[in-house]
C-alpha cells in the first residue's frame, strides 16, 4: 500500500468515526476499533518495506549511518532508528511474514510475537525461514501469544540436537535474581527447567483457594503473592499439589520423533518427558483421532511408582521402566457424552479438560483444570453433556453471562458473539 493510498484510507476512517459521534452501536464501535488496527498494521508493513528499500539503495558507506537517518525520520533517537532498521531487515528475510500482515492475516502484534521467539535462540537463516513457513501454514487465527508458543515449539523441532544442548546449558545456569523497582517495590525472577516452574505454579494454585474468604479485600494476585512469600519464608506450608505433563504414547514408549508438553509452559524434549513420566504417580489416557481431536478419556491409573521426592521434581535421566509402559497400554478408554443432573461428573470433567485444554475464550490461556465447567446452553434447557459443556475461567464465565453469547460450530470451534453482533472464533486446540 502506497503512502497516498494509506492516507486516503485514514481520511475515510476519520470521516466514518466522526459520523458515528454519540450514536454508535456496539457493532459500529468495534468496527471502528478494528479498522484503526488495520490501518496500524498497513502502516507498520509499509514502514518496514520503506526502511528495507532505503537500506538496500544506500552504499556500503551510507548504510553505516542508516540508524541515524531513520531515527530522524521517525523523530526519535539513533538507538530507536537502529532497532527499526534491524527489525525491518530481519522481517524482510522471513518469507511471507509482511505479506501476511498486508492481506490482514497477521497483525503487527503477531510479527512481534514471532520475532521475540526467533531472536532469543541461535538459528541459521534457513532454519528461521523454515520455522516461519511452517508457522504460516499452521496459522489458525491464534492470538499473538498463542502464535509465539507455536513458534517456540517449531524452534525445538527444527533442530533437536541444538535444542537439547540449549536446554542442558540453560539448566546448568538456572538461577534466581532480584532487582529494585519503582515506588518501593522490587522484583524476584526465577529461570529454570519448565518442570520445576510447573511444580512451583501447581503448589501455589493448590494452596491458594479459588474463592476469597468472606470479607477478604485482597485481589487474587495479591493473595497469591502473599502466599508465595509465606511459603518461602516459613509462614505457610504447601498443600497437596500435582503438576501434569502431556506425553504422546510414542514418546512414553521410547520414541524421539514427537515433543511432549507442560501445559501453559510449552514443549519439552522426549528425554525430559520420560524423566517426568518415571516419577509420576498416576497416568490418565487420552484417545485422539487422526486429526488430534479428543474422542475419549480414561480414569487415572495409579502407577507402580511413587514420586521420587514429595513435592519436588527430579531432573536426572533414568531409563523408562517397563511397568509404566505396560500400564499405559492397559485398559481401554471410554467416552462419556451425557450425564444426569446439573453437575459434570469427574470423567466428563476430564473429557472437557482434555478436549478444550484451556479456557475457550479466544486467546485465553488459563489451563482447563483451573476453570469452571459451564453449560453453554444453561441447564436444564441444555444437558450436562460433552457437546454442551465448555471450560471457562471465572472471568470469562462472567463475561459470557454479561456481554457474550457462545455457540458451537460443526468443526468444534466456539463462536463468541458480542453485544453488537461481532463474531470471534476459538478453534479447537487438539493435540
Amino acid at each position: 500500500m502506497t503512502p497516498e493510498k494509506l492516507a486516503s484510507w485514514v481520511d475515510r476512517s476519520l470521516s466514518k468515526t466522526e459520523g458515528m459521534l454519540f450514536t454508535a452501536t456496539p457493532a459500529e464501535e468495534l468496527d471502528a476499533i478494528g479498522r484503526w488496527q488495520q490501518l496500524k498494521d498497513q502502516a507498520f508493513a509499509g514502514q518496514m518495506r520503506e526502511i528495507v528499500a532505503a537500506f538496500n539503495r544506500a552504499t556500503a558507506h551510507e548504510r553505516g549511518f542508516a540508524a541515524d537517518e531513520v531515527g530522524l525520520a521517525v523523530r526519535a533517537t539513533t538507538t530507536t532508528g537502529g532497532k527499526l532498521v534491524q527489525q525491518a531487515l530481519s522481517i524482510a528475510e522471513l518469507p511471507g511474514l509482511l505479506e501476511a500482515v498486508e492481506v490482514g492475516t497477521l497483525t503487527e502484534w503477531h510479527v512481534y510475537a514471532v520475532l521475540s521467539e526467533l531472536d532469543v535462540v541461535e538459528l541459521t537463516l534457513e532454519q528461521r525461514q523454515a520455522v516461519v513457513l511452517v508457522m504460516l501454514a499452521r496459522f489458525n487465527d491464534q492470538a499473538p501469544g498463542e502464535l509465539g508458543r507455536l513458534v517456540r515449539r517449531l524452534i525445538v523441532q527444527v533442530d533437536r540436537a541444538a535444542a537439547a544442548a540449549r536446554d542442558a546449558k540453560a539448566t546448568r545456569n538456572r538461577r534466581v535474581w532480584f532487582s529494585g523497582d519503582v515506588d518501593g517495590q522490587a522484583v524476584v525472577t526465577a529461570r529454570g527447567p519448565a518442570a520445576a516452574i510447573a511444580a512451583i505454579r501447581a503448589s501455589l494454585e493448590a494452596t491458594l483457594p479459588d474463592d476469597a474468604a468472606p470479607g477478604e479485600e485482597r485481589r487474587r494476585d495479591a493473595r497469591e503473592f502473599d502466599l508465595f512469600v509465606d511459603l518461602l519464608t516459613g509462614g505457610a506450608e504447601a498443600g497437596s499439589w500435582s503438576a501434569g505433563v502431556v506425553v504422546p504414547f510414542s514418546v512414553a514408549d521410547g520414541g524421539d520423533l514427537e515433543l511432549a508438553e507442560i501445559p501453559g509452559l510449552g514443549a519439552i524434549l522426549p528425554s525430559t518427558a520420560r524423566d517426568l513420566l518415571e516419577q509420576c504417580e498416576t497416568v490418565s489416557q487420552i484417545a485422539v483421532d487422526a486429526d488430534g481431536v479428543v474422542v475419549a478419556v480414561g480414569d487415572p491409573i495409579r502407577t507402580a511408582r511413587q514420586p521420587v521426592l514429595e513435592g519436588h521434581v527430579r531432573l536426572s535421566r533414568p531409563v523408562l521402566a517397563d511397568p509404566i509402559v505396560r500400564t499405559l497400554t492397559a485398559p481401554p478408554v471410554e467416552r462419556v457424552l451425557v450425564a444426569a443432573g446439573y453437575r459434570f461428573p469427574p470423567r466428563l470433567q476430564r473429557f472437557l479438560e482434555a478436549r478444550d485444554r484451556t479456557c475457550v475464550f479466544p486467546g485465553c490461556n488459563r489451563q482447563a483444570m483451573k476453570t469452571d465447567k459451564d453449560h453453554r446452553i444453561p441447564w436444564p434447557a441444555g444437558p450436562t453433556s460433552a457437546d454442551n459443556g465448555q471450560c471457562l475461567c471465572r472471568h470469562h464465565h462472567r463475561a459470557k453471562q454479561a456481554v457474550f453469547s457462545v455457540s458451537l460450530d460443526s468443526d468444534g470451534s466456539y463462536r463468541w458473539t458480542t453485544r453488537g453482533g461481532w463474531e470471534f472464533l476459538r478453534h479447537p486446540k487438539g493435540y
